[in-house]
């Protein structure tokens, strides 16, 4: 009984999951063209870093940032730093401030990133579909094992 619903969860997750992968990659591919297209660079401040401590190892670093848009708007945002870079950012002595080279969306200044952020909508789409796949494949193999 207990190995039918681990089945039938681990199903739900590759049946849900892999649509959810497919459209992160395609927002993903849109804002990477959109701000490699007509981005526009900033300098921020970082306030805050956070992150995670999992098994000893420290990742999943965020930092809160500010910056001025060129229509002198403050804006503050989040964005995900590589793990070395946050560590870099939490170990700077607190009496430097932090900036981060940032690009941002003119029309929609809440879509940034990094300076040198790299379009992962390739590995995204592939993880997608690969669930979605593997998803449908247990699907059929439970219908048919199920008729048997």
């Amino acid at each position: 009984m207990l190995g039918k619903l681990r089945s039938f969860v681990i199903l739900l997750v590759l049946i849900i999951g892999g649509p959810v992968m497919l459209f992160a990659g395609f927002k993903e591919a849109k804002d990477s063209k959109a701000l490699a297209d007509h981005g526009v660079t900033a300098e921020a401040a970082v306030t805050e870093v956070t992150w995670k401590t999992k098994r000893g190892s420290e990742r999943n670093f965020h930092a809160k940032i500010t910056f001025v848009t060129s229509d002198n708007r403050t804006i503050n945002e989040d964005v995900s730093l590589p793990t070395d870079l946050g560590k870099q950012v939490r170990d700077a002595p607190e009496d430097k401030p932090v900036t981060l080279s940032v690009k941002y969306l003119p029309e929609d200044p809440s879509t940034v990133t990094l300076a040198d952020h790299k379009d992962e909508s390739g590995f995204m789409y592939g993880v997608g579909a690969l669930m979605l796949l593997a998803g449908i494949g247990m699907l059929v193999w439970m219908v048919r094992k199920k008729s048997a």
